[in-house]
């Protein structure tokens, strides 16, 4: 294809791509996309998956564990839990980030500093559940570094749920520990899922209903009955010959879960055709409530676009650099016949 072709191609593409919002709350999204290749429908799902950076606690260190819940454990569930923290206001840890202990001095701009200090007492006269019995995300208590506390006003990091157990303890038992956040993805060797910003990030094909021929009477009726969906409605047909005839409902045919129960009857099957859409994907996001589902789709596509960008540039250079030695190795075939 020329180039020409290609701009024309582009130009097609762009016409015919389309995005639109069915369903959008705190946490959970829900959107159309259109006119698009599975393949970047794919690209979009495993960026949101794994590429969208975050918050999250990487180093524990524990001075007082005297649960039956052991360090590592420990440092494994506290790692999971989401902490509320624009991401793009921090650096990637640096190497002496990654070194760093309890005794290190922290950089503002690379580390978040969680404490949490629980003991557990016997519960008071006539209760049953002693004092802190449940350590729950709650305990943990920010700690600012440097200028943190100027810049985190308003939106104070913490866990994005206060209600998740972390451990339990009985009377007696103390639980004493501090905990450093570093910005990272759930990509390459080091990737982790604590680091997704997601719960889930799925799509599906547009499902396609079409009634081929008029599906009327008791048979409309039994058609009806087998969608569990509600993907079908009966409407009631006007004089002459009143009757009552078998429709697609507007607004649930893209409930279809494609049971294909409606076309297992012989009699149906000649009448109804469920399909899938190509090019058109039902796009379901739902955040671990670390950034808004709107934002994390916002980031996905600034993603992809700079890894476009970067291949753009090595394809560039490759070129560069295969024309430079096509013109040295014609320089040496003149000379070799000079």
């Amino acid at each position: 294809r020329t180039f020409h072709q290609q701009d024309e191609g582009l130009t097609d593409w762009k016409d015919k791509f389309e995005i639109k919002i069915v369903e959008i709350a705190e946490d959970d999204m829900v959107f159309d996309m259109s006119g698009i290749d599975v393949a970047f429908a794919n690209a979009f799902r495993r960026i949101l998956q794994a590429e969208v950076p975050t918050m999250a606690i990487e180093k524990v260190f524990v001075r007082n564990n005297t649960g039956v819940l052991r360090d590592e454990l420990l440092a494994h569930r506290l790692g999971l839990i989401p902490i509320k923290a624009d991401p793009s206001r921090f650096d990637w840890p640096s190497k002496e980030t990654k070194k760093a202990d309890h005794t290190s001095p922290l950089n503002e701009n690379e580390v978040l500093k969680f404490k949490l200090h629980v003991k557990c007492r016997k519960p008071p006269a006539g209760g049953q559940e002693p004092i802190n019995g449940k350590v729950l995300s709650s305990a943990l208590e920010w700690v600012p570094i440097g200028g943190q506390e100027a810049g985190f006003v308003s939106d104070r990091p913490e866990p994005v749920s206060a209600d998740i157990l972390i451990a339990r303890l009985r009377p007696g038992q103390e639980l004493e520990l501090e905990a450093h956040c570093h910005k990272g993805s759930n990509l390459g060797e080091r990737g982790h899922a604590k680091w997704s910003p997601v719960a889930t990030a799925w799509y599906r094909l547009l499902p396609r209903i079409d009634l081929v021929e008029e599906v009327t009477g008791p048979l409309a009726e039994a058609l009806v009955s087998k969608c569990a969906s509600g993907c079908f409605e009966i409407e009631d047909l006007a004089a002459p010959a009143p009757a009552r005839r078998a429709r697609v409902s507007d607004d649930k045919e893209r409930d279809c879960t494609l049971c294909r129960e409606c076309v297992r009857e012989p009699a149906l099957a000649r009448k109804v055709r469920v399909a899938r859409a190509k090019a058109h994907f039902i796009f379901s996001v739902e955040s671990t409530g670390i950034l808004p589902p709107a934002e994390l789709f916002r980031q996905s596509v600034s993603i992809l676009r700079s890894k476009a960008a970067g291949l753009l540039d090595a394809l560039e250079q490759l070129e560069g650099t295969m024309a430079v030695d096509a013109m040295e190795a014609d320089g040496n075939d003149d000379e070799d016949e000079e």
